[in-house]
C-alpha cells in the first residue's frame, strides 16, 4: 500500500526514527508548528497539500482538531486516515488513556517537547476542547470571555515529554531552572497509527466530512455530507 504522510512538524523528531527502517510511506510533508496559531489558514494548507496528492493509496494526516483545523477537509478521492485526537499533547502522550492521567484535570496546561519549546498557557487553552466546545456553542467573543476571566495562566509550570533523544537532553540542559515538569513522552500512539491500525483513527472519505464531538474519547467522526 502506497502511503503519504502530512505531519505537523512538531512530530518530526520522533516520525524520522519511526520510518527510517519503512518502505510503505512514499513520502512525508513537514508543516510548520507556528500555523496553529492560524487555524482557518492552517485548513487552506492542509487541504491544498491533500490535493496535490494524486498517486497514493492512502494519506495519513497527523493532526487533530488543532483549533478546528481539520473540520472542512475533504478527501479528493483518497482516503485520508486522522488521529482522533483534539492537539499534539495526547500523541506525545502515548495513548488516550495516559493523556487523560496527565492533562484530564488541567486541559489548558502548557507543554512542550523537543521540537518546540512552549505554547502560551491562551494559545494553549484556544486549542482545548473547553474552549472550541464554547466556541461552537457561543462564538468566539463568549468564548474569549470564558479565556480572559477564568483562564489566567496560575503558574509558569510547563509539562515537558522527555522521549530520551539528544534534542531533549539539549533542550533540558538549557532551561535548567525554568519550572518543568518532566514526563516520559510515549511512542505508542504514532507507531500504531503509522502502521495502520484503526484505534485511536477517523478515516475521511470522498463524500464525506468531519463534525466534531468535543470530548476525550471519540473528538471527532466522520460522516456522509
Amino acid at each position: 500500500m502506497r502511503k503519504i504522510l502530512i505531519s505537523c512538524a512538531v512530530f518530526e523528531p520522533y516520525l524520522k526514527i519511526l520510518l527510517s527502517s519503512r518502505d510503505d510511506i512514499q513520502s512525508v510533508v513537514f508543516l510548520e508548528v507556528k500555523q496553529h496559531n492560524y487555524p482557518e489558514q492552517l485548513a487552506v494548507l492542509l487541504q491544498t497539500e491533500i490535493d496535490k496528492i494524486k498517486d497514493a493509496d492512502e494519506i495519513l494526516l497527523m493532526y487533530g482538531l488543532c483549533g478546528n483545523a481539520i473540520l472542512p477537509l475533504r478527501s479528493s478521492g483518497i482516503p485520508v486516515r486522522i488521529l482522533k485526537m483534539h492537539d499534539c499533547g495526547m500523541s506525545l502522550s502515548g495513548s488516550r488513556q495516559r493523556y487523560k492521567e496527565l492533562f484530564g484535570h488541567r486541559l489548558s496546561q502548557s507543554y512542550a517537547c523537543a521540537a518546540y519549546d512552549v505554547l502560551d498557557s491562551a494559545d494553549n487553552y484556544r486549542m482545548s476542547l473547553e474552549y472550541l466546545r464554547i466556541k461552537q456553542e457561543y462564538g468566539e467573543e463568549n468564548a474569549e470571555y470564558v479565556l480572559e476571566m477564568l483562564h489566567k495562566p496560575k503558574n509558569e509550570t510547563t509539562v515537558y515529554f522527555d522521549f530520551g533523544l539528544d534534542e531533549d537532553r539539549n533542550f533540558l540542559k538549557k532551561n535548567v531552572g525554568r519550572p518543568l515538569e518532566v514526563v516520559q513522552g510515549g511512542w505508542q500512539m504514532m507507531q500504531d497509527f503509522i502502521d495502520g491500525k484503526d484505534v485511536d483513527t477517523v478515516v475521511l472519505r470522498d463524500g464525506e466530512e468531519l463534525f466534531a464531538i468535543y470530548d476525550l474519547d471519540e473528538v471527532f467522526v466522520s460522516r456522509e455530507k
